[in-house]
Formats: structure tokens, sequence, C-alpha cells
């Protein structure tokens, strides 16, 4: 069986939790690297994706090989690095990311989408004076949002992140083909220096089923598998551990200039879906240590009835995914 990587996971456990962050030199096998650098190439031409280019900054949708379960070992791997268990992790971006030969050598720091709790980037091509810089002992909260333009977009102008990062920690990494890098992607400000020519794969997951682009390759299942689960009797369902849907962006109150307010749920790509009180306060209470029978114990004074029906709609519409409880 082909194998990733090259190194024992357990063994940067430590160091990922006291820094938020590992480097792990020549961490690709030979034998991944190689099919790795192939598979750049091709789907560099033949998958370009026109609606994720940044600038100069060319971004394409990665396939993992059809051989071996490069995905399991994938989830395995870093599970066992950031103490996350793999089997509640969700694959949320999956991007070969190069950069092209006039991008700017000294861009400006962001942090990756809410959904990029870890971020991995695998080096493919790195020019002489390349480099990752991290910055994670500084202005470390999560991004909220899921672009990093948004984030940006939150800050005024006398508290820019330049500011704020101006004294900042700073932590160069002198990345090479092979290596593989693992960070705090929602959380630490980071950029890429002299990018030029450049090629990555970024790989990024969650433990929190948040996958807004669609791109884990178990999500379409995942999908599948709730909307059996609503063939189920009450009973029955009372047992299923529900989430926040996958292609959930976020949820809001709205309050219009007349002050009439509405609750939604927001998908990517900006589908509304209205929800009531029951719904509402229904959807605070996910999480993978409650089943449905736990959420609709949490709902002080709720009818369970309408409990149910509550959690059957926003299932319905995919607001919510349900889980076996076996995966808690």
């Amino acid at each position: 069986m082909g194998k990733m990587f090259n190194f024992v996971p357990s063994d940067y456990a430590a160091q990922f939790v006291e820094r938020g962050y590992v480097h792990v030199r020549n961490g690709l096998t030979r034998e991944f690297f190689k099919v790795l650098a192939q598979q750049v190439d091709h789907y560099l031409d033949a998958n370009r994706l026109k609606e994720w280019a940044i600038g100069n900054k060319q971004q394409s949708l990665y396939q993992f090989p059809d051989s071996d379960d490069y995905y399991g070992e994938f989830m395995n791997a870093i599970g066992t690095v950031c103490g996350l268990e793999p089997k509640k992790l969700t694959l949320s971006e999956r991007h070969i990311k190069a950069y092209e030969p006039n991008a700017n050598p000294n861009p400006l720091a962001h942090k990756d989408r809410y959904a990029s709790q870890i971020s991995v980037g695998l080096s493919v091509t790195v020019p002489p004076g390349s480099r990752l810089v991290l910055y994670p002992k500084d202005e470390v909260s999560v991004n909220a949002y899921n672009t990093s333009a948004r984030l940006r977009a939150s800050f005024t102008e006398d508290n820019t992140p330049e500011k704020l990062l101006k004294n900042a920690t700073k932590i160069i990494i002198e990345d090479k083909p092979g290596d593989v890098m693992i960070f705090r992607g929602n959380a630490i400000w980071h950029l890429r220096e002299n990018p030029a020519n450049t090629t990555n794969l970024y790989l990024k997951l969650n433990a929190f089923n948040c996958d807004p682009l669609g791109e884990d390759l178990h999500t379409e299942a995942v999908r599948k598998r709730t909307l059996a689960a609503l063939n189920a009797s009450d009973d029955a369902l009372r047992n299923f551990v529900p989430l926040l849907g996958r292609r959930v962006d976020y949820v809001h109150r709205q309050v219009s200039r007349q002050w009439e307010e509405t609750a939604e749920v927001v998908f990517w790509g900006d589908r509304t879906l209205p929800v009531n009180e029951n719904e509402f306060e229904a959807l605070k209470h996910l999480d993978w240590d409650n089943n449905v029978g736990a959420v609709l114990k949490n709902i002080h004074g709720k009818d369970e009835r309408a409990g149910l029906a509550a959690i059957r709609r926003l299932a319905s519409h995919g607001a919510i995914d349900l889980f076996e409880s076996g995966m808690n």
C-alpha cells in the first residue's frame, strides 16, 4: 500500500499543542511526492478554478489518487498531530495553489476561512527566497467568517492587521519540496514572502462538520444519510447526533429599518432558510456531545413534539446533518 506521509504523527502532537504549528521536513514519501508533482502539472491545466483566482495566485481543485486510501491516511495523521478525532474531521478545502511569476513579493497577511481550523500545506515547487511566514503568538482569535476578505473588511483604518502585527513574533519557515506544514489556519495570521513560481497543495479541515465549498469526499454521502434518517421514528431519531449542516455559512438575526427581526440560516452561495424561534433555539445546542434527545432537553420549556418537528425540518433543508450515535 502506498503511503502519503514519511513521519510518525504522534511524534509531533506535543509540538503542535505548544506552538499551534509544525514543520515536517521531507514529510511526504518519495512515492507520493512523485505522484503529487505529476498531478499538479495535470490539474493546473485541466481543473483551473477561475472563480478562485486570487490576485497573482491561481487555484485548482485537487483529487486524491484512486489507488490506496490517501484520504483516510491524511485524516488519521492530521487528527493525531492536532489532537482531533479523525472520524469526526471534515475536509473543507483541497486546492493546488500556484503563484504567477509576477506575484507580489510582499503580500498582506491573512487568516484562512472559518472552516479551515487546520491548514496543511504540502510543498511542491519552492524557488529560492520563497518562504512561509506565521504569526502564531499574537492576535490568534479565530476568523469567524468563511472568507479572509470579510475578516479584513471588519477592521477599521486605525486597527488594521498590519498595525496589530507590526511588533508581533514572526516565524519564518524555509520550506522545500516534499515538506509538510500544519498550522491553525483560521487563527494564525500568515503569508508567503517572495511567492513567485511557488506551488503548494493546501488541504484544510475541521472537527465541526463545516464544508461550505462542498469539497469533502463524503459530504454528499452525509447528506444522503441525513435524508434517510428522517424516515426513522421519533424514538429512533432521538438517538442521532445533530450538527450544523456542512454547507451552512452562518446563522444570524436580521433587523430591518422598521425594526422587524427575522432569523435565518445562510448557506454558502447566499441561499437562506428562515427559521422560527423554536428552530433557532435548537441550532444553538448542536455539538458532538448531544444527540437529538439531549438537544430537546436543553431547550427548556419547549414542547418536545415541536422540537422534533424543528429538527426534521432543519435537516430536510440541509441546516442540520444527522450522524449515528456511534460517531459520538
